[in-house]
């Protein structure tokens, strides 16, 4: 029963490291997990540092404080990941229309979809040709060009990509002139990114209230602590002050979580 537990406990442990090496790969960081680890603890360990240097806690409090810098710096490693996932995956879904076009022009001359892709590969920078380079790759071992555009579409997830999957298996099985099917899905791509970039437009007072929310705590926190010696000595000192820092922090993560949320419009 042991030796069974064991096993599926590193089944489980495997599983996580590879998900988290395909998220890495997906966002385009070169790094592997044992680094990352490093990484945090040594993050972990200069913000402990950092905190117990300025504001000079009690043992007790100071103990309390780690693991909250542990999940800080593994907080803001992993915003970091996801940061760049969505950059790459923008940047992906910002060079689709072209590479619809591309894909297009290579059918109507006559090439195989299969052929066509590699003219998105030779002619477009990444990350397009990396993820189209995986799918011709996965098309050498076996996988039909369907099934590893489907896969494209599961590693670049968004509305986009999974219509232009969609688009070419429903063309193969009922026919019809793929050229013009994926000309007509480049336009609505397009159509789609001119809405995207409206709605920016009209939600960039809300994500500036965020922006100004999530600086204004800290700039406050710093001008009390000059202006004010006996107040900002209380609030950097002593335990009651570092308790109300932790509960601001709190809630301004929240309060600034649903600000994003509620402006996150899908089209």
């Amino acid at each position: 029963m042991v030796i069974s537990s064991a096993r599926f406990d590193f089944r489980r442990d495997s599983s996580n490291l590879k998900k988290l090496a395909d998220t890495l790969d997906r966002a385009g960081i070169a790094a592997n997990p044992r680094d990352i680890a490093i990484g945090i603890g040594i993050g972990t360990v200069v913000l402990w540092l950092m905190v117990a240097f300025v504001m000079r806690p009690s043992p007790l409090i100071a103990i309390l404080l780690f693991p909250f810098c542990a999940a800080l710096a593994a907080g803001g490693f992993w915003m970091y990941v996801k940061f760049q996932l969505r950059k790459r995956l923008d940047q992906f879904v910002q060079q689709l229309e072209l590479a619809l076009r591309l894909i297009a022009s290579g059918v109507r001359i006559g090439l195989g979809l299969r052929q066509a892709l590699a003219i998105v590969i030779e002619e477009m920078p990444d990350p397009a040709r990396h993820e189209y380079m995986r799918v011709v790759g996965q098309t050498n071992i076996g996988v039909t060009v369907y099934d590893a555009l489907d896969n494209l579409a599961v590693r670049m997830p968004s509305n986009e990509t999974l219509m232009m999957a969609r688009a070419i298996r429903i063309q193969s099985q009922t026919g019809g002139d793929l050229g013009k099917i994926l000309e007509h899905l480049a336009n609505t791509i397009k159509e789609r990114r001119r809405i995207q970039r409206k709605i920016r437009a009209l939600t960039a007072e809300g994500r500036a209230s965020a922006a100004i929310l999530s600086v204004l705590p800290p700039f406050l926190t710093g001008f009390i602590a000059l202006t004010e010696h006996d107040m900002g000595h209380a609030l950097l000192f002593t335990n009651a002050g570092h308790i109300s820092l932790m509960i601001v922090a709190v809630l301004e993560t929240l309060g600034v979580l649903m600000l994003i949320k509620m402006l996150k419009v899908d089209v």
